[in-house]
């Protein structure tokens, strides 16, 4: 016996039906009448047979008519029978026959549908070639969700620069900050209008919360992780908070010299360097520990036991002085079972098993790294609450950043490292968008 997809049969019948309806319509009318009659919009809809909260034709009306390129719609008006064309921001879109009325027709808006890159006389317009005359009708065109990926500084000071990096995120015109109240943005915002990965802005003064950042563009809008300025997740800053164990090659006496001195971000008080001379030699790590039982506390303090381990994760913010060569960045969270274990790394020059020292542009100035506990092989699919068995397991209870200058075995031998690697403000933080971003604000 063949398997039934239920959820594509679901789907055909809801469009089936639709077309019932259409037919029925439509046969009810003059055809001399309705090829003389102005096509008019009076609601849009949007067809949607998975949506996950079975709301199958939502009525956009409420919402501000906009659609998705690549979403179906169904528009009700009068005069839709005799239309020969749909033109949606100038482009030819499909629709069927099949589901016409003089009352109601489906629209299918190709991904191909340009949103940015048009005269602005048809921009966000949906136009019906009827004989003759062509009706144009406003309709806001967004493309795909837009997203954030990365925040380029997650703790930075006030003044200071950060790029917001992600997808869609043309025409931002507004940026909010987590803040009591919350800080918005709308001016001094750059954005990268012809790809839609970047935003650039100047983080304003008042941001005295943790939570994530909001974007307002083109395309909707999206949330960052909940992890900008997330001070309460702080393990170590060289200032007022210390959790230091000891230290292999770095010590806990802080630098102080405002680095870098032409640029921004720049360091926040104390910090500290790994291979402050800029000649470590290959295969020989420096490490700084922290106390992993301050480590434990703080994670059984934030994060439920059984938060996935790709839902949080380290953060410590970083400045490079010089081209980064060779080495990694191991974050230990449990010592005593070998270099390669219980660790996230971060590998700038070593992508995919190749060494590609191009692979790293150095921004010039501090920036953040983030790495998810679930980077580790031994921590992978797992929760918090298998993170903190293991570190009380560790046979030594510390837990902290290394320099390793290792290389790729059979592939490249390490070489002296000649990048100096300042670090400061360790933490722990929520690597989870909050709260989800929705076209339909009711359902946030």
């Amino acid at each position: 016996m063949k398997n039934i997809n239920y959820k594509k049969l679901g789907t055909l019948l809801f469009f089936f039906g639709l077309s019932v309806s259409a037919l029925f319509f439509n046969a009810c009318k003059d055809d001399s009448e309705e090829n003389n009659t102005p096509v008019t919009i009076t609601k849009v809809f949007l067809e949607d047979a998975q949506d996950k909260n079975k709301v199958f034709d939502r009525d956009l009306t409420p919402y501000g008519n906009f659609v998705r390129l690549g979403q179906t719609i169904r528009l009700e008006g009068r005069g839709f029978v005799g239309v020969t064309k749909v033109l949606v921001n100038g482009f030819e879109c499909v629709f069927n026959p099949v589901f016409l009325s003089d009352n109601s027709m489906i629209v299918q808006i190709s991904s191909k549908v340009p949103t940015l890159d048009v005269p602005d006389d048809i921009r966000n317009t949906i136009c019906f070639v009827k004989g003759a005359q062509k009706y144009y009708f406003p309709l806001e065109i967004r493309a795909g969700k837009p997203s954030i990926t990365d925040i380029s500084h997650t703790m930075p000071a006030a003044g200071d620069e950060i790029t917001i990096t992600g997808t869609g995120l043309q025409l931002t015109d507004t940026i909010t900050f987590p803040g009591d109240p919350q800080v918005v943005v709308t001016e001094g915002i750059t954005s990268d209008d012809e790809d839609g990965k970047w935003v650039k802005v100047i983080v304003p003064a008042g941001v005295n919360k943790s939570g994530s950042i909001f974007v307002k563009c083109a395309n909707g809008g999206a949330y960052s992780p909940a992890n900008f300025n997330f001070k309460e997740g702080l393990l170590h800053n060289f200032d007022d908070v210390q959790n230091y164990a000891w230290g292999s090659g770095v010590d806990n006496t802080p630098l102080t010299a405002t680095i870098p001195a032409n640029a921004k971000p720049a360091s926040q008080g104390g910090y500290q360097v790994f291979n402050a001379e800029g000649n470590l030699a290959g295969n020989t790590d420096q490490r700084f520990w922290l106390n992993s039982n301050a480590v434990m506390d703080k994670l059984t303090a934030l994060f439920p036991g059984s938060t996935l381990t790709d839902q949080c994760g380290v953060q410590m913010d970083i400045y490079v002085e010089g081209e980064w060569n060779s080495g990694v960045i191991r974050m230990v969270m449990a010592d005593g079972w070998g270099n390669s274990r219980y660790c996230m790394l971060y590998e700038p020059v070593y992508v995919g098993g190749k060494y590609d020292k191009a692979a790293f542009v150095n921004p010039g100035a501090w920036f953040t790294i983030t790495l998810p506990f679930s980077l580790s092989e031994d921590f992978a699919d797992k929760s918090v609450a298998d993170v903190i068995a293991q570190m009380a397991a560790a046979t030594y209870k510390q837990a902290g950043p290394w320099f390793d200058n290792v290389g790729i075995t059979g592939v490249f031998d390490a070489i002296p490292a000649t990048e100096k690697v300042y670090f400061d403000n360790i933490r722990v933080v929520s690597l989870a968008t909050a709260p989800a971003f929705s076209d339909f604000p009711d359902e946030e």
